[in-house]
C-alpha cells in the first residue's frame, strides 16, 4: 500500500506539475490574505470578549454591593456580539476555502481554468450560501458532539496529569478519525447539489462517510504525506525564533513566525490540489451513486404527497 501511495504521489506530480506551476502562486497569496484579515478580526473579537467579560465581573460585584449597575446589560451585549462575530468570521473563511478549493478541483479537471482573484471571487459568488452555511453548522455541530463526552471527562479529571494526557490523545484521534470520515463532504456535496434542494446537508457528511470508507488508510497516508514537510517547516522556524530569543536578536524573534507563517500559507494551495486530486483519482460515477444510495428522502415526501390519503 505505501510502495503504491509513493508510486500515486510521483505520477501526481508528474501529471499536474505544470498546473501547480502555474497556480500555486495566486492561491497562495489569497490564503496570505485571509490568513492576515481573519487574524486582525479574530484578534479584535476576542478584545471585544475580554472587554466584555472582565467589565461584566466588575458590574456584578457592584450589584453584590447593593449598587446599580446598567453597565452589566452593555457587558452582556458585548459577549454575545462577539460570540457572533467570531460565528460569521469562521463562516466567511469557510466559504472563500471552499470557493479556492472547487477552483483548484477544476483546474485538475480542465486545464483552461486558472486559480486567479476573479475566478475564486465568481466561484464564491456562484456558492449557494444557504447550503454551504448549513453544511458548515453539520460539521460544526457533529464533530463537537463526538468531543463533547471528552470535554465533560476533562471538566472532572483535569487535576489528573496520565488522564489529561490519555483526554488529550483521544481529543486528536476522535479529530483525526472524524476529520477522514467527512472530508469528502464538500466534494459530494458538489457533484449533487441539485438534489440537495429541500434536503439536509447532513446527507453529505453521510456520503462522505461511505465514500471513504475502503479509502481510510489510503487518504490517512496522504495526510502523513503532508504533514511531515509542514512539521519540518515548523520546526525549523521555531529553532530560528528561539535562537533570537536566546542571543535577542529582533529580526529573528518576529521574523521566524512570520516567514513560517507565510510559508505555511503559500503550502495550503499544495495540500487543497492534493486531496483534490484524491478525490478525483478515487471518485467514480458508481462510488458516487453507492455513497448517496438511501441518503435522501423521496420527493413524495418533502412535498406531503406520501402522507395523502
Amino acid at each position: 500500500m505505501i510502495k503504491n501511495l509513493s508510486t500515486s504521489l510521483k505520477s501526481y506530480l508528474q501529471e499536474n506539475k505544470a498546473i501547480f506551476k502555474n497556480n500555486w502562486l495566486w492561491a497562495g497569496i489569497m490564503y496570505v490574505l485571509l490568513i492576515f484579515v481573519a487574524s486582525v478580526l479574530f484578534m479584535l473579537d476576542y478584545e471585544l470578549f475580554a472587554v466584555g467579560v472582565s467589565s461584566i465581573s466588575t458590574s456584578i460585584t457592584l450589584l453584590l454591593y447593593g449598587q446599580s449597575s446598567y453597565l452589566i446589560f452593555i457587558n452582556l451585549l458585548e459577549i454575545i456580539v462577539s460570540i457572533i462575530l467570531f460565528f460569521v468570521i469562521a463562516v466567511f473563511c469557510f466559504f472563500v476555502r471552499t470557493a479556492i478549493q472547487y477552483v483548484v478541483q477544476d483546474t485538475l479537471r480542465t486545464k483552461l481554468t486558472k486559480v486567479s482573484f476573479s475566478n475564486v471571487f465568481k466561484k464564491f459568488k456562484q456558492l449557494n450560501k444557504n447550503q454551504v452555511l448549513r453544511l458548515f453548522c453539520y460539521l460544526s455541530l457533529f464533530m463537537f458532539l463526538w468531543l463533547l463526552p471528552l470535554m465533560i471527562i476533562n471538566m472532572f479529571t483535569s487535576k489528573i496529569a496520565f488522564v489529561t494526557y490519555i483526554l488529550q490523545f483521544l481529543f486528536f484521534v476522535v479529530i483525526l478519525w472524524k476529520g477522514i470520515d467527512y472530508s469528502q463532504a464538500i466534494f459530494l456535496y458538489r457533484e449533487n447539489q441539485p438534489q440537495f434542494l429541500g434536503q439536509s446537508q447532513r446527507y453529505a457528511l453521510k456520503a462522505s462517510k461511505h465514500f471513504i470508507k475502503n479509502l481510510r488508510f489510503k487518504y490517512l497516508l496522504v495526510l502523513i504525506g503532508l504533514t511531515i514537510p509542514l512539521v519540518i517547516w515548523i520546526a525549523i522556524w521555531s529553532v530560528v525564533t528561539y535562537f533570537g530569543f536566546y542571543i535577542w536578536e529582533p529580526i529573528m524573534i518576529y521574523g521566524g513566525p512570520i516567514l513560517g507563517i507565510i510559508g505555511g500559507c503559500f503550502y495550503l494551495p499544495f495540500v487543497q490540489f492534493t486531496l483534490a486530486y484524491f478525490y478525483e483519482k478515487n471518485s467514480s460515477s458508481e462510488l458516487i451513486e453507492k455513497s448517496f444510495r438511501d441518503c435522501f428522502k423521496p420527493v413524495e415526501k418533502l412535498t406531503g404527497e406520501a402522507y395523502k390519503n
